[in-house]
């Protein structure tokens, strides 16, 4: 009667735990939609918050995930590396340094908290090294 009850119930906590933690982060498809606003709007917030006079711009992506909280929390690592344009510039689109001493590159991690149903967006972490 004890492995009866016992058997079903460890064979669930097997599958819960090798499935992964259940509202954890998983990893997100840098093609989506959501995704793309959501490095994009980290982007401008770091740049905002720099005190660099040059843009910095995505290098490389190293991950990307999602988690599902009080709406979806995208999580970012990334390298980022200086532009030759400079912040109140008119430039449209800014390359990046070719040369490393001046591209400056560092990795950064970037957490962005969307609600869309709020209109609300926030930069939660903002992180480089």
């Amino acid at each position: 009667m004890f492995w009866k009850v016992v058997a079903p119930l460890l064979a669930l906590c097997l599958a819960v735990a090798s499935a992964g933690l259940v509202g954890g982060p998983v990893p997100a498809d840098l093609n989506e939609e959501g995704v793309q606003n959501a490095l994009q709007f980290a982007v401008v917030q770091h740049n905002k918050a720099s005190n660099d006079m040059y843009i910095r711009e995505v290098s490389k992506v190293i991950s990307v995930q999602k988690q599902v909280v009080s709406g979806l929390k995208y999580i970012f690592t990334v390298e980022m590396a200086r532009t030759g344009c400079r912040k109140g510039g008119v430039e449209e689109v800014c390359a990046i340094e070719l040369d490393p001493n001046t591209a400056q590159p560092q990795t950064c991690k970037f957490s962005v908290w969307s609600q869309p149903w709020l209109n609300s967006i926030k930069l939660v972490e903002n992180t480089c090294q």
